[in-house]
């Protein structure tokens, strides 16, 4: 293949998030555990939030206010912490990443909200186009997505090289005619790439 572009997921690649700042606002509030991602994650108002049918602060708004309703007062200490915690970054990869935007562009793919580009800001994260699914209006694993993303890209879907890690995204990333891997590590990354021609 002659590959123009690399695309690549965001969480569990570039971000890695360990439920620290969960944990310590349900221990503020006396929550029992799992409590917060039951009432933000389980809803579907955050299905709505990745399709940008509402935005990131509408979104945890509407999880504090089921809080307060179901436990009182006490559970709005439990948000601030949640909200706090943008998961911590992997340098490895965001060094790989600059490494192979000398050689060819990359983008990155992600089911969020319309906070992405704060959370790639915030790690200091660079790609040459960024795709939540809030602007796409549709989500991975949809091959929508993946072809949405390689239009606004500007690359043909079979020369664009795509890693997530999640096997169920990889599939759906291949049923859209771009060829895909499970991500591992980024030497696996590194590796493939060479091999595809990628000077790295």
């Amino acid at each position: 293949m002659r590959l123009q572009a690399v695309l690549f997921d965001l969480h569990g690649v570039f971000q890695h998030f360990d439920n620290k700042g969960a944990a310590e606002g349900e221990r503020a509030a006396r929550l029992e555990p799992g409590t917060l991602a039951h009432y933000a994650y389980d809803h579907p108002s955050y299905e709505e939030a990745k399709v940008g049918l509402m935005s990131d602060e509408e979104w945890a708004e509407g999880v504090t206010r089921r809080l307060v309703a179901d436990f009182g007062e006490r559970a709005r200490a439990a948000v601030p912490p949640w909200r706090a915690d943008r998961g911590r970054r992997d340098t490895a990869m965001i060094s790989l990443l600059q490494q192979i935007r000398t050689s060819v562009p990359c983008g990155i793919l992600s089911n969020f909200t319309d906070a992405m580009r704060r959370d790639l800001d915030h790690h200091g994260i660079r790609a040459d186009h960024a795709f939540a699914s809030a602007d796409l209006h549709v989500t991975k694993p949809s091959p929508l997505a993946f072809r949405a993303a390689a239009e606004r890209m500007g690359v043909d879907p079979a020369q664009l090289y795509y890693f997530d890690d999640q096997p169920g995204f990889v599939t759906g990333a291949r049923a859209a005619g771009i060829p895909a891997d499970v991500f591992t590590t980024p030497a696996a990354v590194a590796q493939r790439l060479r091999r595809l021609g990628v000077q790295i």
